[in-house]
């Protein structure tokens, strides 16, 4: 595996982290802004919204650039929003400085994605897009505890800055250690913003997107109510809870890695009906044993793996799918997925309110699973149009 690899996952953890701590800082910023807890959690919102438009919008019209280029941009962005963030005495120009770390954070990922498997082939390309959001999920097991710790030792404008510190360094890591390819030079002048927005629009990737919105909408309209089902169905303590949400993030770690040698092995369409068969079945398990402690430590710790081993697997898919109908858009199609990723966390968790507020909490489970059945049949019928337009004697490129 390539170093600079790992230096994008070092980036992604600093991504993740500055998406997460903020979770865990919420009280402490709205104490120190006097504003309620309400107004700084849009600041949570701008940088997701910020993720989603930057992923594949920004991605396509910087279709000319070279890689190394738009990576050094995108990661400055991110650590030039976060030191502005650190530096913020009201919510304005935090919400400003979030969204515009947000773009960097949705550019990164999406870039760094691709051209992770460009460098180490398709073989291998599970993997290197596990490794990547291997960052991404240590700052999903670390970012909430440790900011909620720190806040209370430190002031939050240090996280902050600490974060940035941490941008800078990435950056110089790509500065260093990035090559700069001629060839990827050359092809990019071949192509144009013209071509990174037809990837956008273009109807096999955003075929392969929507089954990333399905599997993260199944599985967040549950998990985005966690608490409150573990508190009132399970009837557990907070610390016990805080406990089970540990153990979600260890195993969503594992996961991770997992779903990249599972797409190695067995090819991105296999490992994606794994997990989604895998994770309706979790859900479904979760609604007939949500008032069990110890049935709801094993399946959240399932959950947690099978939502985060989807994260190679849906990404490497929409990669190799762009290598046949996007060629000169791989990034974007990568952008594309990201935005799948968020949209679905988005869409599960109004479905999940929907849920609770129609049938109770409980419900927001097997609603969960539904989307996710829905999800395996249309990744069914994907692979089936696949087959028949590339012929009996062709493989999808996906399989």
């Amino acid at each position: 595996m390539p170093f600079v690899i790992y230096v994008f996952a070092l980036c992604a953890f600093a991504l993740g982290f500055t998406e997460f701590v903020t979770i865990g800082l919420v009280s402490s910023i709205s104490a120190d802004l006097h504003a309620t807890v309400s107004q700084v959690g849009t600041t949570v919102t701008a940088y997701a919204l910020g993720a989603v438009i930057g992923a594949p919008g920004l991605t396509a019209l910087a279709t000319r650039w070279p890689r190394k280029r738009l990576l050094l941009v995108s990661m400055g962005l991110f650590t030039i929003g976060n030191a502005v963030v650190s530096l913020s005495d009201a919510l304005a120009p935090m919400r400003v400085a979030r969204f515009a770390s947000g773009l960097g954070h949705g550019v990164f990922l999406a870039v760094a994605s691709s051209v992770a498997t460009q460098l180490v082939g398709r073989n291998r390309a599970g993997a290197a897009v596990a490794v990547v959001f291997g960052g991404l999920t240590l700052a999903l097991v670390f970012g909430v505890p440790l900011g909620t710790y720190f806040g209370s030792l430190l002031n939050w404008q240090v996280i902050f800055m600490a974060v940035a510190t941490s941008g800078a360094i990435g950056f110089l890591g790509l500065l260093i250690l990035m090559p700069t390819d001629h060839n990827d030079a050359s092809a990019q002048a071949n192509a144009n913003a013209m071509d990174g927005l037809k990837a956008m629009f273009n109807p096999r990737l955003l075929a392969g997107a929507g089954i990333t919105v399905l599997a993260y909408a199944g599985s967040f309209t549950l998990y985005t109510y966690i608490s409150p089902i573990l508190l009132q169905v399970t009837q557990i303590t907070e610390s016990t809870g805080s406990l089970l949400m540990l153990g979600y993030g260890v195993m969503a770690a594992i996961g991770n890695i997992w779903g990249g040698r599972l797409t190695d092995r067995k090819g991105a369409d296999h490992a994606v009906m794994v997990v989604l068969v895998g994770l309706a079945a979790v859900l479904l398990a979760m609604w007939a044993s949500a008032s069990s402690l110890a049935m709801m430590a094993i399946l959240i710790g399932l959950l947690g793996a099978l939502t985060y081993a989807a994260v190679p697997a849906l990404q490497a898919r929409v990669i190799a799918l762009s290598h046949d109908h996007a060629p000169q858009a791989p990034a974007v199609a990568a952008g594309l997925n990201i935005a799948g990723f968020n949209g679905g966390i988005a869409l599960g968790s109004i479905l999940g309110g929907v849920a609770l507020g129609i049938t109770g909490l409980v419900s927001t489970a097997w609603v969960g699973a539904g989307v996710v059945v829905l999800g395996c049949l249309w990744m069914l019928a994907q692979r089936a149009d696949s087959r028949r337009k590339a012929g009996p004697n062709q493989r999808s490129p996906c399989s």
